[in-house]
């Protein structure tokens, strides 16, 4: 892509830049408060009015929908330039983010005014929400692994590989997500009152919420530890400058925490501290469980933002890079539908459980549009071919492979519509299949570009 149309691209001027990324770091803020509020429900004195909770959850569900229109309206204004050209159908999947998003905001609104006016909620509006939003991440995310998948084929990089086992396992993940909530939900009564909510969930072996649980559990732990896996190889050459102990202990610290809120299930690591101070132990998991998960995401969004960092010259591709990077902070952030099990009142934990198709639109988004943009700028593919960092081969990667698919689908097309014409013109009976075709042009161009590094 040349520099005009570069020049296009998204978030162009630092102003609307600066605004966004204010915009999702107060949404991010508010979600981890959220979150801490639908924690510690079991803890609260459930009372039949509280007037300061639904004031505090009206807040929440307000700064929360306003932020995710704003965050869809800036992306769909800037993005405009690549929905032509993308075989993604760019367009297509911004318009059923958009109303899937209208009819979740709807959905909140209506929780609101229940509360406020009638003081109980629709559990059914609950388990909407879970399905609407989790759903179409699940689709997101498997949408972005078929993408790496096709891409690792072109190029076979680990760190493409990596990343596409990662978006596999939170596909597979906010599938188990969405069944597991939405099976727990179902067994609770139907409309949820100020004094009810709250609990444990009632778990028994060899039953489906059993497996699902099980589910649940394993495809979080994977996910995340592929997730980190793929961040720590993508940044290990900054072990040389910040020293390898170093580097390390900031890397792994977000994995020992995320582990660390699972320790209840490896035995009694905690039981001292919970006989010593109940209140202290109960305190120290919370904060655990609230932390754990977007620290984590704030490390995978770090691996973009150093890459974005290295185009300051490209707005465009530094752009696209910043929302992949914002997208994984979101994800881990509003991954945290399993709160909504205690079904607390008012439904703190709700509007978090929205961002979730979003956020995975982030990262589908800003990295497919990185592909692109790559694959139509030689100059920048050629830039990052001579960069030895891992990030770099990341890109050239995906945007090489994404040219190659493209080039590929014009040539079989072309094909297909001629195939009577190429049997005249070369006097053969048969016109070569698709996959002798694609070897072809694979050949071609491997020697291409073998040609130009020669030059």
């Amino acid at each position: 892509m040349g520099e005009h149309k570069a020049s296009s691209g998204l978030f162009v001027s630092p102003h609307s830049s600066q605004i966004v990324l204010a915009i999702t770091l107060v949404a991010i803020v508010t979600m981890m408060f959220d979150v801490s509020l639908a924690r510690v429900y079991d803890l609260v004195v459930k009372q039949p009015t509280s007037l300061w909770r639904v004031v505090i959850f009206t807040i929440i569900t307000a700064i929360l929908i306003v932020s995710m229109f704003l965050m869809i309206k800036y992306i769909g204004e800037k993005t405009a330039n690549i929905r032509g050209i993308s075989r993604l159908h760019i367009g297509t999947v911004h318009r059923a983010i958009w109303a899937a998003e209208t009819i979740i905001g709807a959905i909140l609104v209506t929780m609101t005014v229940q509360i406020i006016l009638v003081q109980h909620y629709n559990t059914f509006l609950l388990v909407a929400i879970v399905w609407i939003s989790y759903g179409l991440a699940m689709g997101l995310l498997g949408l972005l692994a078929q993408r790496f998948f096709s891409w690792s084929l072109s190029n076979k990089n680990f760190v493409t590989i990596m990343y596409m086992l990662a978006a596999a396992s939170l596909a597979v993940n906010a599938g188990f997500t969405l069944f597991y909530v939405s099976d727990v939900l179902l067994d609770k009564p139907k409309i949820m009152m100020p004094y009810s909510g709250g609990s444990m969930v009632s778990i028994l072996p060899y039953t489906e919420r059993a497996v699902l649980n099980s589910g649940f559990f394993i495809s979080s732990i994977v996910s995340f530890a592929l997730l980190w896996s793929a961040t720590a190889v993508l940044l290990h050459h900054y072990a040389s400058k910040l020293g390898r102990l170093r580097f390390w202990g900031i890397v792994a610290s977000p994995l020992i925490l995320f582990l660390g809120q699972f320790a209840s299930y490896f035995g009694a690591v905690l039981d001292p501290l919970l006989s010593l101070d109940p209140v202290s132990y109960t305190m120290f998991v919370t904060l655990v469980f609230t932390l754990s998960k977007p620290i984590g995401g704030i490390l995978f969004g770090i691996a973009f933002f150093t890459i974005a960092r290295n185009f300051r010259q490209n707005t465009a591709l530094r752009n696209y890079l910043i929302i992949s990077a914002l997208g994984f902070v979101l994800l881990y952030v509003s991954n945290q539908a399993s709160v909504l099990v205690v079904t607390p009142f008012p439904a703190f934990g709700a509007p978090t459980a929205a961002f979730m198709a979003l956020a995975s639109y982030f990262i589908l988004l800003g990295i497919y549009s990185s592909a692109i943009l790559i694959s139509e700028d030689a100059k920048l593919r050629r830039m990052l071919r001579r960069t030895a960092l891992d990030e770099s081969k990341l890109l050239d990667t995906v945007g090489t492979a994404y040219m190659k698919d493209e080039i590929q689908r014009k040539v079989l097309k072309i094909r297909k519509a001629n195939s009577d014409k190429i049997i005249e013109v070369t006097g053969l009976d048969i016109v070569p299949s698709e996959s002798d075709m694609k070897q072809y042009i694979e050949e071609v161009i491997k020697e291409m570009q073998a040609n130009k590094e020669k030059r």
